[in-house]
Order: C-alpha cells, then sequence, then structure tokens
C-alpha cells in the first residue's frame, strides 16, 4: 500500500470512529464553514446543517447560560479559530429549530497540518443537559431542606425557656430525689438547646451569615465566653485543658460573642473527639494585626484526604461514630464561616487516625498599638 492509499484509510477509519462516537463532534475551517459533522451533532442540534455553506456551528441558535443570545460568529468554535488558542471547556445552550433548548460542554480544538499552520478546528459538544436539571433539583432539595431545619429550630426553641424556667424551679425543691430529677432536665434541655443553636447557626451559614457585631474588646473577655462553653463537657470527661495565652491586656476588633463561639466550637470538638481523661492545648499568640489560635489535642485524629472536608456543612469526622460521637457536622463549618467573616483563616492538622488534631485559626482582629 502507497503513502497516499495507507493516509486515506487511516482518513477513512478516523470518520468512522468520529461517525460513530455517542457525542457530538464536528468540524470548522478557517473560514468558519462547517466541514464535516456526525450523526449525534444533528441529533444534538435536531437539524441536518448544510456541510460547507454554514458557519461554525449547525444548531438553529446558541444562547449564553444567563439567557443572552450568542451569534454563531461569536460562539466557542468561532474564538479558538479566529484567535488562535485554545479556549478550554465552555458551556453554553443550543436551541432545536422546534423550540427545545439543551445545555451543552463545549471543547474546540484547533487542528492543524504537517507545517503548524491551523487549518480548522474540531468541536466535541457534549449534551449535559440532564446533569443541569439534576443540579437544580438538587439546590431546590437544598432550599427546602434549609427552610425546613430553620422552621425546625424555631419550633423546638419555642418549649425550651418554659422547660428550663420549670426546672430550675423544681430544683430548689428540698425533695433530694426532686433535685436530682430537676438537674437531669436542666443538663438535658440545656443539650437540646445547643442543637438548636447548631440548626440556627446552619441556616445562617446557607443565607450567608447573620451580620457581624464589630466592636472593640479585650482578647480576656473573648477567652472568658469560649472557656465557659467547654468547661462542663471538659470536666465530665475528666480532660485536661492548658491554656497559654499573652500577659497584660491585649486589645481586640471584633465580634466579640463569634470569636468567641469559634474558639469554643473547636475545643468543643476536641472533647468530642478526645477519649476521656485526655489532653487538650490552647495556645494563643499575637503576630502584628494577627490574633493566632492553636488547639491541638491527643484524640482520634484525621485522614489527609478529610482535613479539608471537615469545614463542609455536615460533614463527619472519619471514625466518629464508632466512637460514638457524631454530631451534627454544623460546628467546624460554622468556624470557618465565621474566620472568613473576619478575614481570617482556618486549618486543620493530623497526622492520621490516633494521632490527634491541630487547628490553626489566623483573625486579624488584634487592635495595633492598643
Amino acid at each position: 500500500m502507497d503513502f497516499h492509499a495507507h493516509q486515506n484509510e487511516h482518513e477513512h477509519r478516523y470518520r468512522q470512529l468520529a461517525a460513530s462516537l455517542p457525542v457530538a463532534v464536528y468540524s470548522c475551517d478557517t473560514e468558519g464553514r462547517v466541514t464535516e459533522f456526525n450523526r449525534a451533532a444533528v441529533r444534538l442540534w435536531g437539524r441536518t446543517p448544510v456541510a460547507g455553506a454554514e458557519f461554525w456551528c449547525g444548531s438553529h441558535a446558541m444562547f449564553t447560560l444567563d439567557g443572552t443570545r450568542l451569534p454563531h460568529d461569536q460562539c466557542p468554535m468561532a474564538l479558538a479559530v479566529r484567535e488562535a488558542r485554545e479556549v478550554g471547556r465552555i458551556e453554553a445552550v443550543v436551541e432545536r429549530p422546534c423550540g427545545e433548548r439543551r445545555y451543552v460542554l463545549a471543547h474546540p480544538q484547533l487542528t492543524r497540518n504537517q507545517a503548524g499552520a491551523i487549518t480548522g478546528a474540531i468541536n466535541v459538544v457534549v449534551d449535559i443537559t440532564e446533569r443541569k436539571l439534576l443540579e437544580e433539583r438538587l439546590r431546590e432539595t437544598d432550599r427546602g431542606k434549609d427552610a425546613f431545619f430553620s422552621t425546625l429550630a424555631h419550633e423546638l426553641r419555642n418549649p425550651l425557656s418554659p422547660i428550663m424556667s420549670a426546672a430550675s424551679l423544681l430544683a430548689r425543691s428540698d425533695d433530694p430525689g426532686v433535685t436530682r430529677m430537676a438537674g437531669i432536665i436542666v443538663r438535658q434541655a440545656a443539650m437540646l438547646e445547643r442543637l438548636v443553636d447548631d440548626l440556627f447557626d446552619a441556616s445562617r451559614i446557607t443565607r450567608g451569615g447573620a451580620p457581624l457585631r464589630m466592636a472593640d474588646t479585650t482578647l480576656a473577655r473573648v477567652l472568658d465566653r469560649a472557656l465557659d462553653t467547654v468547661r462542663a463537657p471538659l470536666t465530665a470527661r475528666r480532660q485536661t485543658l492548658g491554656v497559654e495565652s499573652p500577659p497584660g491586656e491585649v486589645a481586640l476588633h471584633c465580634d466579640e460573642v463569634r470569636v468567641a463561639q469559634l474558639i469554643g466550637n473547636v475545643l468543643l470538638n476536641a472533647s468530642k473527639y478526645t477519649p476521656p481523661e485526655g489532653a487538650i492545648r490552647l495556645s494563643v499568640r499575637i503576630d502584628c494585626d494577627n490574633l493566632l489560635v492553636t488547639v491541638s489535642d491527643n484524640g482520634i485524629g484525621i485522614e489527609a484526604d478529610r482535613l479539608e472536608q471537615i469545614f463542609q456543612l455536615y460533614a463527619q469526622v472519619d471514625g466518629a461514630d464508632m466512637h460514638g460521637k457524631g454530631g451534627m457536622g454544623i460546628g467546624l463549618a460554622l468556624v470557618r464561616d465565621l474566620c472568613e467573616r473576619h478575614g481570617g483563616t482556618v486549618r486543620a492538622h493530623s497526622d492520621g487516625p490516633g494521632r490527634g488534631s491541630r487547628f490553626e485559626i489566623v483573625l486579624p482582629v488584634v487592635v495595633s498599638g492598643a
């Protein structure tokens, strides 16, 4: 077989391959004329274009994702050829003659001859309509879930106050049995109240967060608030907490309640995933305008591929269920949300399961020269 026959055979095979592909494939020359297309392209467009007489795309019409009409001479294929560059993957909408619209993902690639000169482009177009519809359904489900949790939190909070008030009155009884039962009610109601607060926080995160109340305060006030939230669980689990903080008064400008909450949440997380009689350490340092907070523990540790995922809403630490410590997965998501809204960051570190963990928080909230 001579060279030309061999080349023709290869070209025939490539055309057969393109024709059999389940995704739309078509080509254009440097003038934009549609030269070839496969059966999948015809199905996608809902029409058969006239080869050599139509330009850049065989669809009836094209639109951007926001519904703006996209002229064919401005489509991804045209951009690639005219600007002689790879434009990457671009999402768009094609309209069929019947008016039906399909979401597509275009992959235009330049073609060149043996001398390296551009001869046109090939576009592989994937119909992603079903994926887009599923994504929208998922967003609707998320919105419904968020609305449900918000309503649930409101409905659960309403009876909590009278329960706490009644239990407090019962705790004043002279009957030891009544006092003991009242203490159980108070503790369980406080736990339920925290779960309700978590639901409210989750709802706020999905809505962009509640407004921060920025004001001047001190590090001591923030730490006192944070430590108040963790004293009871630390005592109940007989865990030790070492605290290292700068001497003297450190002035801060932040939302005192929220910064205390985010530090408290990290401490509570450490307590939850550290065995009884375990050790937790809170270290606070000042670096210029930054408040550096580190919480470390000798708990169950975190897998390397989970160090980012644990900050997602409703995420769980691997191994939490087997330790009976699986929560709602809201606390650390709130920590990241509050850190970022203060202009700061939070990162998790761990050498792996059984090796403990370390959380590092950076908040630019220190008032310089104060």
